[in-house]
This record gives C-alpha cells, structure tokens and sequence, in this order.
C-alpha cells in the first residue's frame, strides 16, 4: 500500500476512470478525481495532493495550463500533463509552470507506472539543503525595508506601510494608490505595480484592481468588500487565483 496522495483532474470520466484503476493496481489508495478547475480547486485544500494528473483540455473558463499555476500557488505537487496535443503552442505554454512531465493519449499501465514512479521518487528523494535554500532565496527581499514602500509625492517620497495600502487602481496609463492617510496617483502600470507590491500581501483580482489580502472583510464571485469600506469587482478569469490564496471553509 503506498499512501501518497495523488489528484486526477480530467473532465471525461472514462479516462479518469482508466487512470484510477491503473492507480490502484499500482498499490496507491490515495486518490482523488476532479472534473473542473473549481473542483480542483476544493479537492486541493482539503487534502493537498502529493501529485496532479491534469488534462490540459479541461472544459470551463480555465484549461490545465491556467489552472496549473493555480496548482502551483497552493501546493508543491509535480504536475503530470495528460493530452492528446502535441501542438507546439501548448507545449510551450505548458512549459512555463515546469510540469514533471507528459502522457499523452492513448496511454497504458507502464506508462502510468514509469512516469507515477519516477516523478513522486523524485519529491521523496529531494535533498532536504536545497529546499531550504530556495526557500530562503525566494523569500528574501531585495530591498532593505521590507515592510513599506516609498511612494514619490511633491518633491520628496513619503513612507507607507503595506498595510496602510487598501488597494490600487489602474486608470488608463495611471494608477490611484488607495492608502490609510492619502491617495497617490502616479504614471504606472499595474505590471509595474503587481512587481513593486509583495505577492504574499496583495494580489491583482481584477484587470483595473490589486487588493491588500489583509483588508478583504468579504467576497463573492464578483465582489470584495474591504475593511475600509470600498468595493470592489473581481474579474471572472481571476476568482480562481484569488480563491486559492484565502483560507476558505465551506460546506463541501
């Protein structure tokens, strides 16, 4: 019996079918089967697989690529690409969140085993140093104040904390910085902002909007409401995102 857990995100249940029974031959009793991003999502909080088997042509707003990166913000779980594509534009879309590797349609049991075997002896087996290492590369700061931003107002730059920052709002080629104390409104764009604000602190929800995470009080599908009173929208391509960075309980 091998206990690690593995996620299978596929919406023809017949190929999910096929890959869990070859799953379970292969001794693992851990599985989890999904059949859309949202689902995914919900699977993936609950039980934080050890690895994803993802169809790249899901069906819904967001296809195996989009909700890879997901994944990849959520959990360190390899994700293994199933498709029947060999298009050279998914490949190289694919490329970018590294997946540990592809299988492609149709496959059989040794392929299941090699890939399954290879890829979750390869997360066992990594060197616990390098973890470590990267871990403190990733989260170190560039710059020696890590708890505020300088924002240039008049003629000198003024201080403000991260978490006097409520939101930003991009207008055209300009952005409306919303603080505790003022308003800044600059020559930026939200790339630019997206870069300049910690990601473990705001997060761009809309194509107009980032959010400090802090500040959110409540939310739904197409609204977060701030501590500080202000609404705002949530783009439809970037609930997923948003969602998978909260700590949520629901029913299911």
């Amino acid at each position: 019996m091998k206990e690690e857990r593995i996620l299978i995100v596929e919406d023809d249940i017949d190929i999910a079918e096929n890959i869990e029974e070859i799953l379970e031959l292969l001794g693992y009793v851990n599985i989890d089967v999904a059949n859309s991003a949202n689902q995914a999502i919900k699977v993936i909080k609950k039980y934080r697989p050890d690895m994803v088997f993802m169809d790249i042509k899901l069906k819904g707003d967001k296809d195996g690529i989009e909700l890879g990166e997901i994944v990849q913000q959520m959990v360190d779980a390899p994700i293994v690409y199933v498709t029947s594509y060999s298009d050279p534009t998914i490949i190289e879309r694919a490329k970018r969140i590294h997946p540990a590797g592809f299988i492609v349609k149709p496959f059989n049991t040794n392929d299941i085993h090699a890939i399954v075997e290879i890829v979750l002896y390869n997360k066992r087996t990594k060197p616990m140093l390098a973890e470590a290492s990267t871990a403190k590369i990733s989260s170190e700061s560039p710059y020696l104040v890590t708890d505020a931003v300088y924002i240039k107002a008049d003629n000198a730059f003024e201080r403000v904390d991260y978490t006097d920052i409520y939101y930003v709002e991009a207008n055209g080629n300009m952005v409306t910085i919303f603080t505790k104390n003022r308003n800044f409104t600059i020559r930026k764009s939200m790339k630019d902002m997206e870069e300049k604000l910690p990601s473990n602190l705001f997060l761009r929800v809309q194509k107009s909007f980032i959010v400090q995470l802090a500040q959110i009080e409540s939310f739904n599908t197409k609204e977060i409401n701030l501590k500080s009173g202000d609404m705002v929208q949530v783009g439809r391509q970037y609930y997923n995102s948003f969602l998978a960075k909260l700590n949520t309980i629901t029913e299911s």
